[in-house]
C-alpha cells in the first residue's frame, strides 16, 4: 500500500475551489509523479480523512470523481487501486486510433486476426452496394495501446480488384494513409453509430476482460470522394477504457411567426 507522505500539501480552506476539487488535484499529481504507482492500493479512507483534515464524504467525493475519470478501480479484494486514465477519442473529427494514440502519447499497436478476400453478409453487402457474389477484404485487427487490448475491430473494404491489401504490414501502418498515399483513393467523410453492446465470451477473451462487460459498439461507413461507401468498420471498444469527447458549438435559433 502507498504511504502517506506526512508532508502534505495544504487545502485553502478559504478558496472558492471546494476542498474535494483541490484533493482532486493533489491526487492526481500524487499519480502523475508517481508517488502513487500504478497498480497499487491508495491510503485508505480514514488515513486521508486525518491527514488532509476533512469528512469521509469529501474523501469519497473525491475518489469517486478519479474512479470516473479513470485514474483509479475499486476492487472487492484489494481496495481502490492507481490505474491507467481512460483514453479520449475526439467526436469532432475524423478519427484514426493510431493518430489520436500517438496525439496522447500513447503507443498504438496492431495484432491482426484475419485479413482475406470474403463474401460478406447481405447487410454489408447492401450498404456497400455490391452485387451478388462480389467480394471485399475483411480486415479484422486487436488494437491495443502500452500493450493492453482496447478495441477489436473488424473492416469490409470493397475497392474490386484494383488494391492489394495483402501486401501491407497492418500491424504498423495506418489503412488510410495507404489507400490515399499509395493508391490515390480519397476519403471525403465518414459517418458512425454509436451504441452500448454486452461483450460475449469470445470478444471479451480477446479484449482481457469477462464475458458482458459493457462495451461501447461503433459502427462507421467511409465514403470517397465520389460519394461512395467503401468500408463498413465495426468495432467493439472497452467501456472502462474509453471515453468519447465533443465539441459542441452554440447555434443560434431563429424562430419566426
Amino acid at each position: 500500500m502507498v504511504e502517506i507522505d506526512s508532508q502534505n500539501e495544504a487545502l485553502d480552506r478559504n478558496s472558492s475551489i471546494p476542498l474535494h476539487r483541490q484533493l482532486w488535484q493533489i491526487f492526481k499529481d500524487k499519480i502523475d509523479q508517481e508517488e502513487w504507482r500504478l497498480g497499487e492500493v491508495i491510503p485508505k479512507e480514514l488515513d486521508l480523512m486525518e491527514e488532509y483534515g476533512v469528512s469521509r464524504y469529501t474523501i469519497r467525493q473525491t475518489l469517486d470523481d478519479l474512479v470516473q475519470a479513470g485514474f483509479l478501480i475499486r476492487t472487492k479484494k484489494r481496495g481502490t487501486l492507481v490505474r491507467r486514465p481512460k483514453v479520449e477519442q475526439d467526436l469532432s473529427r475524423f478519427y484514426s486510433f493510431a493518430r489520436d494514440m500517438s496525439e496522447q502519447g500513447l503507443e498504438p499497436t496492431s495484432i491482426i486476426l484475419n485479413l482475406e478476400e470474403i463474401i460478406p453478409d447481405e447487410i454489408t453487402a447492401a450498404i456497400l452496394k455490391l452485387e451478388s457474389g462480389n467480394r471485399v477484404y475483411h480486415l479484422r485487427r486487436l488494437r491495443l495501446v502500452a500493450g493492453e487490448p482496447l478495441v477489436l475491430e473488424s473492416s469490409y473494404l470493397a475497392f474490386g480488384s484494383s488494391i492489394n491489401l495483402s501486401a501491407y504490414d497492418w500491424r504498423i501502418q495506418p489503412l488510410y494513409e495507404i489507400l490515399e498515399n499509395h493508391y490515390g483513393l480519397k476519403i471525403e467523410r465518414a459517418e458512425e453509430y454509436l451504441e452500448p453492446e454486452n461483450l460475449d465470451p469470445e470478444t471479451a477473451a480477446l479484449l482481457g476482460v469477462e464475458a458482458n462487460t459493457p462495451a461501447f459498439r461503433v459502427e462507421r461507413l467511409t465514403y470517397n470522394s465520389e460519394g461512395r461507401i467503401f468500408e463498413r468498420r465495426i468495432s467493439l471498444i472497452r467501456g472502462d477504457r474509453y471515453r468519447f469527447h465533443i465539441n459542441l458549438p452554440k447555434v443560434e435559433l431563429v424562430t419566426g411567426n
